[in-house]
């Protein structure tokens, strides 16, 4: 049996300053933040994986009176299991995990036209990984996330100054999302070369905080690559992205932000090492 465990300490110190105040410094406050992690590892072939890690982003600007804002926190908790055949040939990861965050900027209900650090959110699920090894040099992934995001206190949006309640989705977050990727190496003419499938789903998603009716579509992306080594030292490559063109959105803020993902694109090339 071993264990390991690790140990690092963050400091910031944000600083605000009023525009005719250039050389005054208003209201810093201090953050240590000791994240960490720990895990214990089993056997050559079940690792029991058991990880604690808290952490914080600094938010910019101030209040209403002009106390420079806390920091966004964020604690997070996840427990799983590993599994490797005892050939190496395979492996599995079976987690679930939950976060919260805290001190996420939102409008400032007492005081119209300036923020608060005051939202709260929350989000748990499941996380699946397999990497396996199959006959002939064909190498397989497959990974598969469930996560269930949403508001954790009420709230009033900053930029729209519409009450966001409690329970709320959160936006651009896909409840269930995967990949599978498979790849082939062999050789040509005596020459090492490779062929690549790669399959990437993503479910739907919010696409605006304040109408839940705006929700982007799912798709399913197929990918190919592949490649070629005639000599030492040099390799021909192409990948072919978006096989099938599938009209698809990756992200949004609102019904006229929303950002459109990339058409069928290819892309071919050399490499050499000299």
């Amino acid at each position: 049996m071993e264990n390991a465990a690790g140990c690092a300490l963050r400091q910031f110190r944000p600083e605000h300053r009023r525009p005719a105040e250039r050389r005054a410094q208003q209201n810093v406050p201090d953050r240590h933040q000791p994240p960490g992690r720990v895990g214990v590892r089993g056997d050559l072939r079940t690792v029991t994986l058991h990880q604690l890690s808290e952490g914080f982003r600094p938010n910019t600007g101030s209040d209403f009176y002009g106390t420079a804002f806390d920091p966004e926190e964020s604690s997070s908790h996840e427990a799983g299991i590993k599994v490797s055949s005892e050939d190496g040939r395979a492996s599995g990861t079976l987690a679930l995990f939950r976060a919260e965050k805290s001190n996420v900027l939102t409008a400032d209900p007492a005081n119209p036209g300036f923020s608060a650090a005051l939202g709260e959110a929350q989000s748990r699920g499941v996380e699946f990984d397999l990497a396996a090894e199959l006959a002939g040099d064909l190498q397989l992934v497959l990974s598969y996330a469930y996560i269930d995001a949403e508001t954790s206190n009420d709230v009033v949006n900053r930029d729209w100054g519409m009450e966001i309640p409690a329970g709320s989705r959160l936006v651009n977050i896909a409840e269930h999302s995967g990949r599978l990727s498979l790849s082939q190496d062999f050789t040509l003419g005596g020459a090492p070369a490779s062929l690549g499938l790669g399959i990437h789903y993503v479910g739907e998603r919010l696409g605006e905080t304040i109408d839940p009716d705006y929700v982007l579509p799912a798709y399913t992306l197929v990918n190919l690559s592949g490649s070629y080594s005639p000599a030492a030292g040099v390799e021909l490559f192409a990948h072919l992205d978006n096989l099938f063109d599938e009209r698809h959105y990756v992200s949004s803020y609102h019904k006229l932000w929303t950002m459109p993902g990339a058409p069928r694109t290819y892309n071919v090339g050399i490499r050499y090492d000299l």
